[in-house]
This record gives structure tokens, C-alpha cells and sequence, in this order.
């Protein structure tokens, strides 16, 4: 358990998403894995409107033989009645599961299915379904129930996360598992990983956000997971081509069959990997990160095995969002009680600027600073290591210009600020609390430079590699690390911290209000 893990949150300042691969329509390729049949119906008769050209492989029946025709000619009259219930019964457009058995010339064929209701049609995807064992179900039970266990007596989220990935792989089979964190630019980080010793090892790498672009990520939010059975099938087209519904390529965003952009199929290959999977971590309706599996052969899991992975990504979910409450609170709590300490030093003081920069408790301990200044009625105090005087003065008159209206904090001043680059190592952070802006009166906290090394999963720049022409592309072929070297970048400021900020300085104008009144 005692991996090396890698800081999610520092500061990189370009901006590794792609424009051209987040413009790619990828719910409108018209295009489906081989691995099951798609079938599109009217909302009203359930008659069958489009067909995917693989159906003949899965039943005695060419796609061009179902059309027009009235799904319930294949079903049994109750397994047809269950999907009207459980339509009329549904308001949203959530996946409905069922089993189906389809009857084709005497032949029948067992299939598991997602129904998939749409504002103008109805999408169902159909897997071939393997009879399932008790015993596989009861297996499969006890397999998530002592995984949660496990999960639940985590101290931390980067120890939830390697549980995590230890407990997929073993009964999922799949060569490796990460649990990959984005970072406020979409860049992934790995933050923990169970493999095989063969595999290359991407503990603490990051993976520029090109490699999941917009579109990609905002798919996340209509499927439960992404499965690519293996990298080298042949595409499967709908018949028709053009929807006779809408007249225009059917939107398969919810579907699981959807086929996937070739740049990715070669993305797959450079990782020198066949098989993959992938299931969303959404924390309070943001897509926080990714359980990413991946095999060196073809891989096709069970239905079961995909919906306990489903279950356990969940609860893993809901667990780093418990820890990360957790741990909140925690920091609140700390931040209170110092808080505390030090309004009860600022109102015993004559000077509110010494009640906060002198004594047993001081503002570089309530907000972790390495510096600190109170510019007000033309003097300047300071408290550990801070820019020089006029260094200061000439920075509140920039504050003053841009920044003039409540709490300010950045993590990259000399980005920003560049005058600040003369001394960044002392304040590459800075958190700007204003008393009297007009009047050039403020208190500043900095934080030094924390100059660090991000290590790439391949070049970030070469992530996209655009051929003569423009429009056709590749992904990176190499995933050797690449060293970049972050520089003018502090620790950044947390939500809670500049919470104590902010309550920092209303106990401070209401010092100087009690003081002048």
C-alpha cells in the first residue's frame, strides 16, 4: 500500500485539451461494435426502423428482413408486455435492462438487453446472453460486498483508490486497473494502479487532456461505462444509413454498442493493449476521474461482471466523496480553532496589524504562509519572508488597478502579476485581502514557489500529431516519460482556506470599526 503518489493539484498553465478532438461528433457515427446488435423502433408500434447489418450473425434474419417490421413478431407476448410496462412506467430515458428471447424461424435466441427510450424513438441493444449460474451471482455478491468492506475502512482517497484497483483486478481478470484523477484542466493523473508485472507501470503519470476530450468526458454522463471488447473490429453500419424518423444520423450518446474513433482504436495499440474498459467516478455531478481497465488480449466480461463493476464504481464514488467531506471537515475544524486563537489575539491588541503578524498564533498559521504583509494608513508590516517594501507597494498598485473588489487568490502570481517573477521564489502564491481598496490598503499572505517536476505520460505537445492535409490526426506512439519542470506555481488555496481568509478580514474591519467608532 505504501506507493508513491503524485500532487493532483499543481498548476499547469497550458492547456493540454484539444479543440479538434473535442469537435469530433462521436454520438453520430452511425457505427457500432460487432460484439452485439443495435435495433431501432418507433416509440408508438415498436416498429423496427433500423437495423445493424451484424443481425444475421445473431439470428436467422438479415437486417434488411426486420425492417418495417413489428418487434413483437420476435417476442413472446409477455416479454413484449414487460417492455410497454416498463416504458410507460419510466420517466426519464435510463437504461432499462431485461432478457429477451427472440424467435426467428423456429430458432430461439437468448439475449441480455438495455432498452434505451429517446424523445423520438427507442434504441435497444442486444448481447448474445450466456446462462448464468446461482453460484455466479452468489459469487459475485459476496466478491462486492467484501470489496465495499475494504473500501469503507480506507483512512484515505488515494488508499480507497488502490483498493479499488487491486479488488477489479482480481475478479474482473483484467491485466490492469488505474484510477485516473483529473485535475481543474482535464488533465489525468494516475493515482493508483494493480497490474501485471509485464505491463508498463503509469503510477503518477499524467495523461493530457486531449487524451479524453470534451465530448469523450460529457459522454461519461450518459453511459455507465465504455467497453471496447478489442481494438481490431470491423466497424458495424445501421441499415438504413439515415434514420427514417428524425432523417438524420441516429444519436447513439447512451449507447454502450457505439463504435469509437479510430485515433483511439490506434491510441490502444500504441499502449500496446487489445482490450479495454473504462467506468466514470462522478462526485456531485462532476466527472471527478476514471476507472480505467485495460488487457493485451481480447476481452469480453460478462454482463454480470460489467454491472458489478458498475455497482462497485458507485460505491467507490461515493466513498472518495465521504472522504473527501471527511477530510473537509477536518480542515475546517483546524482552520476554526486557529481562527479562534488568533480573533482573540486581534482584538486584545492595539494594532490589529500586530494581533495578526505577532503572538502564539499568527495569520501565516491560519493559512499556511510563508510571508505576509498589512499595507493600511501608509505603513507597512510584515511577518516572515516577503518581497521587499517597495516590491510591495508597487504590487498593491496593481491590486489596487485589477483587483480591487473582495478576497483574491492565485497560485501562479508571477504568471499574472510578471513583475513578481524578480521575486517568485518568496511569493509565487499570493491571497489578496482587501481593508480599503481606494485607499491602497490591504493585507497580503504569500506562499514560495513549489517548484515542481510533472511527469507525462508521453510528450503533452505531441499528444495530437496532425497529418499535411489538416483534418486526419494520430495519437502520440510513445508513452516514455516526459519531464516538465512547473515553475512560478505555490501550493494552491483551498475552498477552506480562503473561507478563513475571507472570515479573517471581517473580524478585521470590524476591529477598525470598533477602534475609529
Amino acid at each position: 500500500m505504501n506507493q508513491r503518489v503524485a500532487p493532483v493539484n499543481v498548476t499547469i498553465e497550458k492547456n493540454y485539451d484539444s479543440e479538434v478532438c473535442g469537435s469530433i461528433p462521436l454520438h453520430l457515427v452511425n457505427l457500432i461494435q460487432p460484439h452485439g446488435v443495435l435495433l431501432v423502433l418507433e416509440k408508438d408500434n415498436y416498429r423496427i426502423v433500423q437495423a445493424s447489418e451484424n443481425v444475421s450473425s445473431f439470428l436467422n434474419v438479415t437486417a434488411e428482413e426486420l425492417l418495417d417490421q413489428d418487434l413483437s413478431n420476435y417476442l413472446p407476448a409477455v416479454q413484449m408486455q414487460e417492455i410497454k410496462d416498463k416504458i410507460k412506467g419510466q420517466a426519464n430515458h435510463n437504461k432499462i435492462p431485461l432478457t429477451l428471447t427472440f424467435t426467428v424461424a423456429g430458432n430461439e435466441v437468448a439475449f441480455t438487453a438495455s432498452l434505451l427510450p429517446q424523445d423520438e424513438f427507442i434504441l435497444l441493444e442486444l448481447e448474445a446472453s450466456e446462462p448464468a449460474l446461482q453460484l455466479q451471482f452468489i459469487s459475485l455478491y459476496q466478491q462486492i460486498k467484501y470489496s465495499t468492506s475494504l473500501l469503507k475502512q480506507a483512512a484515505t482517497i488515494h488508499e480507497t483508490a488502490q483498493i479499488a484497483t487491486e479488488e477489479l483486478k482480481k475478479f474482473t481478470g483484467f491485466d490492469k486497473v488505474m484510477i485516473y484523477q483529473f485535475d481543474p484542466n482535464w488533465n489525468g493523473i494516475v493515482i493508483a494502479q494493480a497490474k501485471e508485472d509485464d505491463m508498463d507501470d503509469y503510477m503518477d503519470l499524467r495523461f493530457p487532456a486531449s487524451d479524453v476530450p470534451k465530448q469523450a468526458r460529457e459522454l461519461y454522463f450518459k453511459n455507465p461505462y465504455r467497453l471496447i471488447p478489442t481494438r481490431s473490429y470491423e466497424a458495424v453500419r445501421l441499415i438504413p444509413i439515415i434514420n427514417p424518423i428524425t432523417q438524420r444520423f441516429t444519436d447513439l450518446a447512451e449507447c454502450s454498442l457505439r463504435s469509437v474513433a479510430k485515433v483511439h482504436l490506434e491510441y490502444l495499440t500504441n499502449m500496446k493493449i487489445d482490450a479495454s474498459m473504462s467506468l466514470p467516478l462522478i462526485i456531485d455531478n462532476k466527472l471527478w476521474g476514471l476507472i480505467s481497465c485495460h488487457h493485451k488480449t481480447p476481452k469480453y466480461p460478462s454482463y454480470e461482471i460489467r454491472s458489478a463493476m458498475e455497482l462497485l464504481a458507485g460505491i467507490l464514488s461515493a466513498q472518495i466523496e465521504a472522504k473527501h467531506i471527511e477530510e473537509n471537515l477536518a480542515l475546517r475544524v483546524q482552520l476554526r480553532n486557529k481562527h479562534v486563537l488568533l480573533v482573540e489575539q486581534l482584538f486584545s491588541n492595539a494594532s490589529f496589524a500586530d494581533g495578526i503578524l505577532e503572538g502564539s498564533t499568527t495569520i501565516m498559521d491560519l493559512l499556511g504562509l510563508s510571508g505576509a504583509a498589512v499595507v493600511f494608513e501608509g505603513n507597512i508590516s510584515t511577518g516572515g519572508n516577503t518581497p521587499s517594501l517597495q516590491e510591495i507597494k508597487e504590487l498593491v498598485s496593481w491590486l489596487r488597478r485589477t483587483k480591487p473588489n473582495g478576497l483574491f487568490a492565485t497560485d501562479t502570481l508571477p504568471v499574472l502579476y510578471p513583475h513578481s517573477k524578480n521575486y517568485n521564489a518568496k511569493a509565487s502564491g499570493l491571497i489578496s485581502m482587501p481593508i480599503n481598496a481606494e485607499q491602497s490598503e490591504f493585507i497580503l499572505g504569500f506562499r514560495q514557489e513549489v517548484e515542481q517536476t510533472v511527469h507525462w505520460g508521453g510528450d503533452p505537445n505531441n499528444a495530437i500529431q496532425m497529418e499535411p492535409d489538416g483534418k486526419n490526426y494520430h495519437p502520440r506512439n510513445s508513452f516514455a516519460i516526459y519531464k516538465e519542470t512547473v515553475k512560478y506555481t505555490s501550493l494552491p488555496w483551498l475552498q477552506e482556506e480562503q473561507e478563513a481568509a475571507e472570515a479573517l478580514r471581517n473580524a478585521v474591519l470590524e476591529k477598525i470599526s470598533r477602534d475609529r467608532y
